[in-house]
């Protein structure tokens, strides 16, 4: 490994959305913050002031104007280094679809909204997991948007698809607020570190649930007796190697600035070892996502 600093190497932030006011606007009505178009211009110097200088460009809606809208995005700025686009693991053109996404230089995997998905075992549905073997025949990525209700229906899908290169996205998505699903995730979260070999998305996204109570109390940040000791048993589990930091942009706005929103992070993770540090902010998404 480089003897340098992950200040001087750069970070790299997993978990960046841009999208296309007039595609967000048929799906989805979020709060004046982020009811815009969101490009990469927005974000670079933001990034560049914070030491961020690749990013992952991860799917924002589940059309296919959004999927091309998120190929021209990953085309035309160096500042994104890969992109993982949706899909429907169970459409009857999956296979199709993701080989054709494979002639797009930066496509590097896939993700299905499983989070609030009607079916709470969505995942252990055969057709989907049919959908997840062909993925990981053709060795991509699959993201897995989920809450602490997915997780062991995560171990099920390893059990089934032991090559599948798979990451969870925000932390799993855990109660961080009140804490109620605590000994469940610490659970499964040890199980999945121990028996896959998923990876896990240092990022703080919004729950569902939570988005009335984060639109009342809208840039206060989160607490850090909320975040540190989910995030330090994710460290404790999975190691550096196995962790990544993402600032789920723009919806990071709902708490806080861009470089607020990394050094919550920073703050939660505390002092670490110059070698994991560059894990977490750098090698660890170069290495998973081929940058």
């Amino acid at each position: 490994m480089s003897s340098l600093s992950v200040a001087e190497l750069g970070i790299v932030d997993t978990h960046v959305h841009f999208w296309q006011f007039e595609l967000l606007r048929r799906a989805w009505q979020p709060p004046p913050v982020i009811f815009r178009t969101f490009a990469p211009e927005d974000l670079i110097g933001d990034a560049a002031a914070a030491g961020v200088n690749r990013c992952v460009l991860v799917e924002a809606g589940t059309t296919d104007e959004d999927n091309q809208a998120l190929a021209d995005f990953a085309a035309s700025s160096d500042f994104i280094g890969a992109m993982i686009a949706y899909a429907d693991l169970e459409s009857p053109a999956l296979e199709q679809e993701l080989d054709d996404f494979a002639e797009i230089p930066k496509f590097r995997g896939v993700r299905m909204r499983f989070e609030g998905h009607p079916d709470p075992h969505i995942l252990a549905r055969r057709s989907v997991l049919d959908g997840i073997g062909k993925v990981a025949e053709r060795g991509l990525i699959l993201e897995f948007l989920v809450d602490t209700s997915h997780l062991n229906d995560i171990l099920g899908v390893y059990e089934q698809v032991p090559e599948l290169k798979g990451m969870i996205e925000h932390m799993g998505k855990p109660d961080l607020r009140r804490g109620s699903d605590r000994a469940e995730w610490r659970r499964h979260m040890q199980a999945l570190a121990e028996k896959t070999n998923v990876y896990c998305k240092l990022s703080i996204g919004p729950r569902v649930v939570d988005l009335e109570e984060i639109y009342a109390h809208q840039g206060e940040g989160w607490e850090l007796d909320w975040i540190q000791p989910p995030i330090r048993y994710l460290v404790e589990q999975f190691g550096p190697e196995r962790l990544a930091w993402g600032s789920d942009w723009p919806l990071v706005l709902l708490e806080a600035d861009y470089a607020g929103g990394l050094q919550a992070m920073r703050d939660a993770l505390g002092p670490m070892d110059a070698e994991d540090e560059v894990a977490v902010f750098r090698s660890t998404a170069m290495r998973f996502y081929s940058l």
